[in-house]
């Protein structure tokens, strides 16, 4: 319908995974879809890379995968804790990240040089995907590889992560799911994956199937309150990380204080995978966090921009944004004061939404 109107873009949600994975008679295209967006993959490929990230607690790719923008949460032992940010950059002259936002409780802080990190924060940096090691070194964790997975249900989330681990030689996965048809189906599919007909909620079907040797449990479960307890009985038996799928917006805040290392939600995943689908004028992604009243945006850098005409520190930038990285072909950046932008970069900032407009401004072309 949208196609006979002349809508100039059709993307669509489409939930079986046929039309993405073979050849049918008809193809999406034939029907006028120009993109098509399967929810549960995007969910499932968050989830991969929270595994991958295992200190992270939400992961967002720009520039086509060369930059990260992740979520860390902060103790009482973080070298940063009490510090400025001034004084950290100091410190570490060299850095090649930004601290772009900083969750403290329920408020969004875009800091400033005078911020100081305090026990409990969650900061949300961003650098190039080769990078992130190095400030997670300098947070004192350890952002070691979890090779023992453990998912609970083979609905479609579950089933889509099994398949994009189940490639992974170095990886031992289990998939528990209390249908046995389903369980018999999902045997047959996943070739290096043991998958397990019971119920996830049964302590002593966790224990005997090894949960206290896992690494991550995954709970996928077609019921929130399920994947929340069992997340948290996993962290209480020593699991490295857990992840939840949640779906409801007002439980994500709750996530992190009561013990879920991560919680991903497949409503703003969905959104998120559409806004990087969607090109309007010069945003080439945007991209939303749960919890943060903020968002990331990537720019496409027009000679007529206004941002090209003077370095960075003598540009009058709104209060309440940062300049997080740039990317000038295959080199990614963290843009100091002296910093030009030029034409055809790609830069990446985080912002409240009230500064946004302005933001625009300075790159409209």
């Amino acid at each position: 319908m949208a196609s006979r109107y002349n809508v100039k873009q059709e993307i669509a949600r489409i939930r079986n995974p046929i039309h993405f994975e073979n050849a049918p008679r008809f193809t999406l295209a034939d029907w006028g879809v120009d993109l098509a967006i399967q929810h549960e993959f995007e969910t499932a490929k968050e989830i991969v890379r929270l595994i991958k990230r295992s200190a992270a607690t939400d992961v967002l790719e720009f520039a086509d995968g060369r930059v990260q923008l992740i979520g860390v949460r902060i103790d009482a032992t973080c070298p940063l804790v009490h510090k400025t940010l001034e004084a950290d950059s100091r410190e570490f002259p060299e850095r090649i990240f930004r601290v772009v936002a900083i969750l403290r409780g329920t408020e969004t802080l875009i800091p400033g040089g005078n911020e100081t990190f305090q026990n409990r924060d969650q900061l949300f940096v961003i650098a190039g995907v080769d990078d992130i090691h190095d400030f997670v070194a300098l947070l004192g964790k350890s952002d070691e590889k979890l090779q023992q997975i453990m998912i609970l249900g083979g609905g479609r989330v579950g089933r889509a992560t099994a398949r994009l681990l189940d490639g992974e030689k170095d990886l031992t996965i289990k998939l528990i799911d209390s249908d046995a048809d389903r369980a018999l189906e999902l045997a047959d599919e996943l070739h290096r994956t043991l998958v397990i007909h019971g119920d996830g909620r049964d302590f002593n079907l966790l224990a005997t199937e090894g949960v206290l040797e896992t690494d991550a449990l995954v709970s996928a479960t077609g019921d929130e309150e399920t994947n929340i307890l069992t997340s948290l009985l996993a962290k209480h038996l020593g699991v490295t990380k857990t992840i939840a799928m949640v779906n409801r917006r007002e439980y994500l805040p709750l996530m992190a204080p009561i013990g879920v290392n991560a919680a991903v939600n497949t409503n703003i995943i969905t959104s998120n995978a559409i806004l990087r689908l969607i090109r309007r004028g010069d945003v080439v992604a945007l991209a939303s966090l749960s919890g943060l009243d903020a968002q990331a945006v990537e720019y496409l850098v027009h000679a007529e921009s206004p941002i090209t005409r003077k370095p960075l520190s003598r540009i009058r930038f709104p209060k309440g944004a940062i300049v997080g990285a740039v990317t000038r072909g295959d080199d990614v950046t963290i843009p100091v004061g002296d910093t030009r932008i030029r034409p055809e970069d790609h830069v990446i900032i985080f912002s409240l939404p009230r500064a946004l407009p302005d933001i625009d401004k300075l790159f409209s072309g």
